[in-house]
């Protein structure tokens, strides 16, 4: 059968038009196809990036259930131990370096604590009291205020991180260089005691390489500083209000009670287990009661003032002073026997002999002098009363002898001749001599 030519141009028509349009309908899939695909990607994109979002969180959440896991257990017993009344101040940087370590799980730590340098109080620098995470190494041990970057945090009293550094507007305009290569200085906060005067920064906290940043991580470290300052208020204070308990008022030596309580006798204990000696003088001024009646009482206060000033210049290494009462004082001397008692015991007298006092010259020796006595442990007494009784009793007896003079409780006289006599000279004469201070 043959075909018509119209029939076969239909034919070549339909088979174009069918090849077009497939042609097209596969375009149009592949379209499809790839649009399909790329929205597939970009879910897979967003899934990914929620996933990391998700393990950041959990990461974080993980670190903060670290975190006030840790808090709870070691923030409770710290701060109890930081705010006792009687905490020993060398004990604070180990305290606070604990609670740093429980809230930042850093890899290094340092405290430094400040005090003045120098007489004038106003070049300050910083001292190394403890660090962690930097054994071997030759981390500077002084900070001098305004020295790098933690003697900037001192001068300035603010907390920095790392990233601070980097506003220049923070440090007025200035580049501030690093204080050591070993240090890592993550994060820096000054430990501030707030003041009637104002503020004044007496350390300084840094931290390296934290493993745990809580959110308000500034906020964190000022509460470390912060009870970093407030132990080393108390125990400042502490120890201000020991030293008024254990010193005298008016002239600064230690008082009778604390002497004879705490230190002497301790003196003694130690002297019997080691079988040492223990020499105690007792002295008090000549014509005292003439000096204040002449010239007041408050010019008799600068007197024993002046004398405690130059017994303490004067004493040994390891002797200990105190005002007895009055114008009485007291020195032992710790694995002295005798002889060296008798020594010590002269230089001191004329000591005071030689020094200017005012209206020295209105006094009945034409200065202003002092008379003691000087006992021996154990050969004078057992105990510190009755060691401190001998001695008075030889004191009486300088007295009685002429006055500006020191003698040994078994009669040896000291102090007008320019050797010292023996301790087994001259007699045991405990006769009452003349009243005190005249």
């Amino acid at each position: 059968m043959s075909l018509s030519l119209d029939s076969v141009l239909l034919i070549v028509l339909a088979a174009a038009a069918g090849t077009t349009g497939g042609f097209f309908l596969g375009r149009l899939g592949t379209n499809r196809l790839r649009q399909e695909l790329d929205g597939a990607r970009a879910d897979i994109s967003r899934a990914e990036a929620q996933g990391r979002e998700q393990a950041r969180q959990i990461h974080r959440m993980r670190n903060e259930q670290r975190w006030l896991s840790n808090l709870s257990r070691y923030l409770p017993n710290v701060v109890r131990e930081l705010n006792r009344s009687d905490i020993d101040a060398r004990q604070i940087p180990r305290l606070v370096i604990s609670l740093v370590d429980a809230i930042f799980e850093p890899e290094q730590i340092t405290m430094y604590q400040a005090r003045a340098a120098g007489e004038d109080g106003d070049a300050k620098e910083m001292f190394l009291t403890d660090q962690r995470g930097l054994e071997g190494t030759s981390v500077p041990r002084r900070v001098r205020f305004g020295e790098g970057k933690i003697g900037w945090v001192a001068e300035a009293g603010v907390e920095m991180l790392a990233e601070d550094w980097m506003n220049l507007t923070r440090t007025e305009g200035r580049a501030i260089d690093e204080n050591h290569p070993s240090l890592r200085l993550d994060m820096i906060g000054p430990i501030v005691q707030h003041e009637e005067g104002g503020d004044r920064v007496v350390g300084v906290l840094t931290l390296g390489n934290p493993g745990i940043r809580p959110r308000d991580e500034k906020l964190m470290l000022q509460m470390v500083t912060n009870l970093a300052s407030i132990a080393m208020t108390n125990a400042e204070n502490h120890r201000k209000l020991s030293v008024q308990a254990h010193t005298d008022g008016l002239t600064g030596l230690m008082n009778k009670r604390h002497f004879l309580k705490e230190k002497f006798g301790l003196m003694i204990h130690d002297a019997e287990r080691s079988a040492e000696r223990v020499a105690v003088l007792i002295f008090d001024i000549d014509h005292f009661k003439n000096y204040n009646d002449t010239n007041g009482h408050v010019e008799g206060d600068d007197v024993l003032r002046d004398v405690a000033a130059l017994l303490r210049k004067n004493l040994r290494p390891g002797d200990v002073a105190c005002r007895y009462g009055g114008e009485e004082f007291v020195v032992a001397m710790p694995r002295t026997d005798a002889r060296d008692a008798l020594l010590a015991a002269e230089r001191i007298r004329r000591v005071i002999e030689e020094h200017p006092f005012a209206h020295r010259e209105k006094q009945p020796l034409g200065s202003l002098s002092i008379s003691g006595g000087v006992a021996v442990f154990p050969f004078d007494g057992t105990d510190g009363v009755e060691l401190i009784r001998r001695a008075d009793e030889a004191l009486y007896r300088a007295k009685s002898a002429g006055r500006n003079r020191i003698l040994l409780h078994r009669g040896t006289d000291f102090g007008d001749g320019d050797e010292v006599p023996s301790p087994s000279a001259g007699s045991r004469d405990t006769s009452a001599g003349p009243e005190r201070g005249a």
